[in-house]
């Protein structure tokens, strides 16, 4: 018997809050929900998807928003964020060339991407916490770029032919040892260990001797997430607008699908991981991946906004009610 169902292609990380959807456990009905098999880094997957494959992506938050200013009429989001934590640990320095973070102005700072959504945390940061504006750092990109949608208020030195994705790191942990750069933000871990430490990045960047995060203090980390109630969202999942025009039903039975795929993900998790996203909501006082727009989300979205303003990643401000759909 023919499948009439319509299809709808998806572009996900494997991940253990979307694992349900992505092996066909979780599914949506009347719809074929059909998940690429082929797994990437993720700034190669957000790249694939906005450059036009699968009809949902999960992307880079920044990227997004960099997108739908520049084409409101293409992209919609739902409120389902895997990866959210705060970004001052992806922030690192050899100690041998700095001690302080008011030691940046003037020096040079390097990125794995400019326009990256942890890069635009982090700097973020570093405006709001430490009155460090982008303007006062000289600028290395050691990766591609996503999308960049306008000129940059700074000049940016890069690499001509970037390594792979996934191969910028080690790049800026030579160049922080060697003192070439007195800074670099980095794609790290999220969720609990941006709060509590650890994951795979910083024995990574300690390849190359006195590299180390740094801001490293828990207790200061999780201070400023629950006083500024700025939770940084990483990457988002978003749906082509023309598929929403096609099948109006699909981002709220989408969003509802992501829920059930997230309550059955801890079969997918080893142990460390299920107590660590305990350990977080615990501290935080809530869940960070119930997928449900609040006052704290919508607060941390503008300031991403604000911050990709600031740094000359966008012109206007957006309002986030006119993208994201599929509230349930």
């Amino acid at each position: 018997m023919a499948n009439n169902k319509p299809r709808i292609t998806l572009g996900l990380p494997d991940h253990p809050r979307c694992q349900a959807i992505i092996d066909g456990s979780v599914g949506i009905e009347g719809y074929d929900l059909w998940a690429d098999p082929e797994f990437t880094t993720s700034g190669e997957r957000h790249y694939k998807y906005l450059h036009d494959q699968w009809d949902v992506g999960e992307v880079s938050a920044a990227s997004l928003m960099r997108a739908m200013e520049k084409a409101p009429k293409d992209y919609l989001a739902i409120p389902v964020f895997f990866e959210r934590g705060p970004r001052q640990r992806n922030i690192y320095h050899c100690d041998k060339h700095l001690k302080h973070p008011s030691e940046l102005k003037g020096k040079k700072f390097g990125c794995f991407r400019y326009g990256a959504t942890a890069s635009v945390w982090a700097r973020g940061y570093l405006l709001d916490a430490h009155g460090i504006k982008t303007t006062d750092m000289q600028w290395f990109v050691s990766g591609r770029e996503v999308f960049i949608g306008h000129e940059l208020p700074v000049k940016v030195e890069r690499i001509d032919p970037p390594p792979p994705f996934g191969g910028e790191k080690l790049v800026l942990s030579k160049m922080l040892s060697q003192g070439e750069l007195h800074g670099a933000l980095v794609p790290g871990d999220n969720g609990y260990t941006g709060f509590f430490g650890g994951g795979e990045t910083p024995p990574m960047m300690a390849a190359y001797e006195g590299v180390r995060p740094l801001f490293d203090n828990n207790d200061e980390i999780l201070a400023y997430v629950k006083k500024t109630g700025i939770n940084p969202i990483m990457h988002v999942i978003s749906i082509r607008k023309k598929v929403v025009e096609q099948h109006p039903d699909l981002p709220a039975k989408l969003t509802r699908a992501f829920m059930e795929a997230r309550d059955v993900a801890q079969k997918y998790m080893p142990a460390e991981e299920i107590a660590g996203y305990q350990k977080e909501r615990d501290a935080l006082g809530g869940d960070p991946y119930d997928y449900v727009m609040r006052d704290n989300e919508k607060r941390t979205l503008a300031a991403m906004n604000r911050y990709q303003i600031e740094q000359g990643l966008m012109k206007s401000t957006l309002n986030m009610d006119d993208f994201f759909v599929g509230h349930v």
